[in-house]
Parts: C-alpha cells; sequence; structure tokens
C-alpha cells in the first residue's frame, strides 16, 4: 500500500490487519515468539494496549517536556566532545550518540554498557548489511541477546530500584493486577531500545544532509531559531526512518480495488505516505517551511498510525529539536567530506557513515 487512505486503512483496523507474525518483510521465527510471552511490537489489541499503558504516562508530551534541560546537556557534551576537531564521522559521532544517551539515561543502562547494546541495536535492525552482520540470523541472535540484556537489567533493578523508567514499570500493574516478569521487561526492553534509537539517528543524520545541501534553510534556521520546530516535522516526512510495516489480513478484504484474501501479507510504505502528490504539494521538495502552508505533523505518516503509532513521537521529536538547535548554534560552513554511505537494509532508510567538516561558532 503507498497512498496514505490506503494506508490508515491497514494500520487502523488491528482486527483485521494483524501484527503477530512481525512487521517487517519477513515472517519473525517461532522460536523469537514465545507463547505469550512476546514483544510489543508483535502484539495486537487487547494485549497491546494492556502492556503499552504500562509505559504511556512516562511518553506523553507532558512527560517529555520535562526531560527538555537533561536532553538539552547531553547533546551539549556531544558536540563538545567534536567540537574542536573541525570535523567528525557524524553518525556514529553525533546522530547515534543522542537518543543512545538519553534512552540509556531514561532505563538506567550503566554508561560502560552503552556500546554493547549499541551494537546489538546495529545487528538486529540492520542484518541485511554485512558491515553489521554476517547473516540475518545474526539479527535474530542480537535481538535474543537484546532481552536477554533487558531481563537482567530488570533483575538487577528490583534489587536497587531507581528512579528511573524502568523501574517505574517493574512496579506499574497490568489490568488484571500483574506486574511484568524480568523476561517480560526484556522484551518490552527491546521495543524501548530499538525504538528509542533508530528514528532519531536516521533524522539527525539525514536532516543535516538536507541542510547541507541546501545551505540557505541552515541559514534561515541560524538565523530564525523559531524555525526548528517546523524543520524537524519536515525532516520527519522527506525521509521517513522506517520504510514499511507489515500486516497479516485475517479476513478476506477488498481495498484499493484488490481483493486481499485471508493469510495475504500486506506491506504498508510509509515512506510513499509521506510523498503522497494528493496530501503534500510538490513533495520531493523539502522545504523547512512547508508547515506554514500544510498540516505536516497531522499527515505525515513517519511514526505510523493506529494502535502501534509510535510510542516515542514526542521524544524524538524532543531530540531532533534540541540536537538541531545546537548544532545551529554551534556550527557553521557545515560541509560533506565524501557522499555519506546508506545502511542496506529493506526496512530501515539510514546512513551508516557521513563525514563533515565545519567552523565552530564562538
Amino acid at each position: 500500500m503507498f497512498t496514505s487512505d490506503q494506508i490508515d486503512i491497514v494500520l487502523k483496523n488491528p482486527a483485521i490487519f494483524s501484527n503477530a507474525t512481525g512487521p517487517r518483510l519477513v515472517d519473525t521465527p517461532k522460536e523469537a515468539i514465545r507463547g505469550k510471552h512476546v514483544s510489543l511490537n508483535l502484539m495486537d489489541p487487547p494485549m497491546h494496549r494492556d502492556y503499552r499503558r504500562l509505559v504511556d504516562a512516562a511518553f506523553k508530551p507532558s512527560a517529555i517536556r520535562q526531560l527538555e534541560p537533561r536532553v538539552l546537556a547531553i547533546a551539549n557534551e556531544i558536540i563538545d566532545e567534536i567540537i574542536g576537531q573541525g570535523g567528525c564521522e557524524f553518525v556514529t559521532s553525533v546522530a547515534t550518540q543522542l537518543p543512545l544517551r538519553v534512552t540509556a539515561s531514561m532505563l538506567g543502562i550503566p554508561d560502560e554498557d552503552h556500546t554493547y547494546v549499541c551494537t546489538l541495536t546495529n545487528t538486529m535492525m540492520i542484518a541485511d548489511d554485512p558491515d553489521f552482520a554476517g547473516s540475518v540470523m545474526d539479527g535474530y541472535e542480537a535481538q535474543r541477546a537484546l532481552v536477554k540484556y533487558g531481563a537482567g537489567l530488570a533483575a538487577n533493578h528490583r534489587l536497587n530500584p531507581c528512579e528511573d523508567l524502568t523501574t517505574q514499570m517493574l512496579e506499574a500493574r497490568r489490568e488484571g493486577g500483574e506486574q511484568l516478569t524480568d523476561l517480560e521487561y526484556g522484551l518490552f526492553f527491546l521495543n524501548l531500545i530499538i525504538g528509542g534509537i533508530e528514528t532519531t539517528r536516521n533524522a539527525t543524520a539525514y536532516g543535516l544532509y538536507q541542510l547541507i545541501q541546501q545551505p540557505e534553510q541552515f541559514h534561515m534556521l541560524q538565523n530564525d531559531p523559531a524555525l526548528i520546530p517546523d524543520a524537524v516535522e519536515e525532516i520527519l516526512r522527506f525521509r521517513a526512518p522506517i520504510m514499511n510495516y507489515r500486516r497479516t489480513a485475517m479476513e478476506d478484504f477488498e481495498l484499493g480495488g484488490q481483493t486481499i484474501r485471508k493469510g495475504d501479507k500486506v506491506i504498508v510504505w510509509l515512506a510513499s505516505a509521506n510523498r503522497d502528490e494528493q496530501v503534500f504539494a510538490n513533495p520531493d521538495t523539502f522545504d523547512i517551511e512547508r508547515c506554514q502552508r500544510e498540516r505536516v505533523q497531522r499527515d505525515a505518516r513517519t511514526f505510523g498510525a493506529g494502535p502501534h503509532f509510535c510510542l516515542g513521537a514526542h521524544l524524538a521529536r524532543l531530540q531532533l529539536k534540541v540536537i538541531f538547535a545546537v548544532i545551529t548554534s554551534r556550527m557553521t560552513n557545515v560541509q560533506l567530506v565524501a557522499e555519506p554511505r546508506n545502511a542496506l537494509s529493506a526496512f530501515v532508510d539510514g546512513y551508516k557513515e557521513m563525514n563533515i567538516t565545519f567552523e565552530p561558532l564562538a
């Protein structure tokens, strides 16, 4: 499915289009589905709703706004680390670091484990790329390792509770009064760490790329920082970090003039919805002032739609606003050393390497 209206029908009707066999192009292996113990992205309502409510409050706009001082401090720490060099490999040094450190801070992941968790995340999400994994099965091994790590994090937090999201989740109760087991938290952790890193990393890197390609828009942000929220929405629209989701038809259904049979796999292309000519004027043009004319935040499908709408959308937006505010206030004359290298994936759309130079601003 390529148009916004068709994509909405699929994503907003989970009883007809199920997520239970996984959202990616191929089925999640049965050994990765542990009976009733499944990750959030393999659940349909009402189970999905019951589990998601454990963390909904932590990701509401009011809660996310309280994180802004911490996110700003982390963003400045990251830029401090590279500003004196006059250049860097931006994906690893900046784009990955902000969501990694912010998410780790929220979940209580020790600093010494950041690299390990990030490496597993890359292997799982970009297993098609030989720079990250030897085979697709390596991706599933990384997935199991992340679940195991999350379960261990839960066990440690039970012994040593902290004021963080992990402890909050372990103390919360589902509708029936049950608390999460370590394994259930580990499966939840998988979604939180993947979702926490991927969108922000990819959008930060290709957002800067677009601003380098169109320096007049970079200068607009320097001269008028109030435009940064609009720029973030256009960055998210222009190149969706997650390109597609898959659903399985639970019954025969007519859509777009085609009969979809029970058991058929349906792919919705979020990246295509964001370039839908019926929704956006000149959709292939990157324009940070688009929000002044169109309802980009409402109409873009970067974060999906329906019950699986991205839990961390508000957090991703906050981080992107902060990092572009810091970059445009502390750097100028940002240039590419060479064209970025794309990650090889049919699921994730992002760069794995982007070398830049810049001049620090006083």
